[in-house]
């Protein structure tokens, strides 16, 4: 059985996210993917730049200014140079710096936060960040005009991001590069993305399984092998279990109709806890030497890991759910609930981006009471997931690269920063500089596709319907939608997609519901803080 078995036979498929073992090589440098990240958005921002930055208003006179590569900058000269962004930044976490600071005593820093501590949500950005700019050959620092700063300032933008800048190297300061206007990816929805009318009860009714079609998501469940999270946690569980058997109609009732209720289900990573030893509470008192030697002894012991124990737990709850194929688009099939399980950080996958689906001999009771591997009632997916479902392009992630954006810029909504990816057209830049990723040879798979390279606007077939973002560390969850162009305050014709940022449960106890129709969305909050679980 392979990896990917639990999911080759889904309906819903989306194979852009999947890697296979000819597609990387751990032999190479991460150099080839930035080459082919570049590669890919060159042809479309060289399009889109020579049509914003034109220098005649009439198309029969149309002039552009020149694009240069770095290579060959004109001192004074006024051009368009295409290229990926480099941010330096002081409080960035560095591997050798941990291992200086924990072999030489005297050594001082501002760091905070060590580099293999991947879950701090902690700000890393500061007054000293500079910017760069690098294309195939070379690199260039990138200052701004007075004008243009705010809009464009260091805090927001993050390494990885590939722009399009219009500006001029000075001939009294070679080796920077002044910015009048820049310019991202900006990916369109190929086709306008309507609110479909429905009636007045719909909307405002309590009783969802006369209402919808709803999606349910749900991320961070996390499952212990040592008992609950915090108070409340276990019993939120089994009340959203309660709750998700009662919210549909899983069993073919002619009363309702087959769009109405919880039709789908998405579970976005950490569906388990990070197992935390006594070598990772002392570890901070050891040398690294000392540190990976108690590791070792730890894992060889014999004994089951806590996260085996989580799995299970997970597993069983799974199998408490009404598995099924779900409510089919020409409505003949109503035997239970789909559910698509996208795996995190803590999950039993490589951390890896995109990661890959979890194996199915993981959760063998939850399999057998779907009906197997390939019924299409419980599938594992990738991280991130795109797929249709009732005619809305939904682009799933369990919240890694959206994460990323908190630490790395000053961005701090979580809509904001999910906005971010898509005007940057790349679901997680700082991969693989912050964020590990697979070192692709040919092809980033993060990035948003073009239909065009030809086109005055940059139409994609990646860009989503409804974008949603698991494990956010915000309180409750938030959702708008989104801008198309990055210099606009606010997308006053509700044009882009639905932004859905959705929180941790083992934190919130928040489960929300996505109205496929009106775009409307609603929030389940299994708050038990009142009953003594005792």
């Amino acid at each position: 059985m392979t990896i990917s078995s639990i999911v080759e036979h889904s309906s819903h498929i989306c194979s852009r996210f999947q890697v296979t073992p000819n597609s990387f090589s751990f032999n190479r440098q991460y150099t080839q993917i930035y080459l082919a990240r570049l590669t890919a958005a060159k042809a479309v921002l060289k399009t889109l730049a020579e049509q914003r930055w034109s220098t005649s208003s009439t198309k029969s006179e149309a002039s552009h200014f020149p694009v240069r590569t770095l290579a060959e900058l004109n001192g004074d000269e006024k051009c368009i140079i295409i290229g990926t962004l480099f941010k330096e930044m002081r409080l960035k976490p560095s591997v050798l710096h941990d291992i200086a600071a924990v072999e030489i005593e005297n050594v001082e820093s501002d760091i905070r936060i060590s580099s293999t501590d991947t879950h701090s949500l902690v700000h890393l950005t500061s007054d000293d960040d500079l910017l760069f700019l690098e294309d195939e050959v070379q690199r260039i620092a990138l200052s701004f005009c007075s004008q243009t700063s705010k809009l464009w300032s260091p805090a927001n933008l993050v390494t990885g991001v590939v722009v399009a800048a219009l500006g001029y190297e000075p001939e009294s300061q070679p080796g920077s590069f002044y910015i009048e206007d820049m310019l991202f990816l900006e990916p369109q929805p190929e086709k306008p993305i309507h609110v479909q009318e429905i009636s007045h009860i719909d909307v405002n009714t309590t009783d969802f399984r006369n209402s919808g079609p709803w999606v349910g998501v749900v991320s961070a469940l996390g499952f212990a092998g040592n008992g609950q999270v915090k108070p409340g946690h276990s019993i939120a569980l089994q009340l959203l279990a309660d709750w998700i058997r009662c919210a549909g109609d899983f069993h073919g009732s002619s009363e309702l109709h087959t769009d109405s209720g919880l039709i789908h289900l998405l579970i976005l990573g950490d569906s388990i806890q990070a197992s935390k030893s006594s070598i990772d509470n002392d570890g901070d008192k050891c040398t690294p030497a000392v540190r990976l030697t108690q590791r070792a002894r730890y894992l060889t012991r014999n004994a089951d890991a806590e996260t085996v124990t989580a799995m299970a737990r997970f597993d069983q709850w799974l199998a408490s759910l009404p598995i099924g194929s779900g409510c089919k688009d020409n409505g003949t099939d109503f035997n239970g609930i789909s559910i698509d399980l996208l795996p995190g950080p803590s999950d039993p996958t490589s951390v890896l981006m995109p990661q890959q689906p979890i194996h199915s001999a993981a959760l063998p009771c939850a399999v057998s009471r779907s009906g197997g591997v390939g019924s299409g009632s419980l599938c594992g997916r990738t991280n991130p997931y795109s797929f249709m479902l009732r005619n809305r392009n939904i682009l799933a992630t369990s919240g890694q690269g959206v994460n990323e954006l908190y630490r790395y810029t000053k961005l701090e909504n979580a809509c904001d920063r999910m906005e971010a990816t898509l005007l940057w057209g790349h679901l997680a830049p700082t991969c693989p500089d912050t964020l590990g990723g697979y070192p692709m040879t040919n092809v980033d798979p993060l990035l948003l596709r073009s239909s065009s390279t030809s086109s005055a606007q940059n139409f994609s077939p990646d860009y989503p319907d409804i974008y949603i973002a698991g494990c956010q560390s915000e309180d409750q969850p938030s959702w708008r939608r989104a801008r198309l162009k990055w210099s606009e305050e606010i997308d006053k014709n509700n044009c882009g997609c639905l932004l859905v940022s959705v929180p941790r449960f083992d934190s919130t106890f928040s489960f929300v519901l996505i109205n496929l129709k009106s775009l409307d969305c609603r929030v389940v909050r299994f708050d038990s803080s009142l009953l003594d679980e005792n």
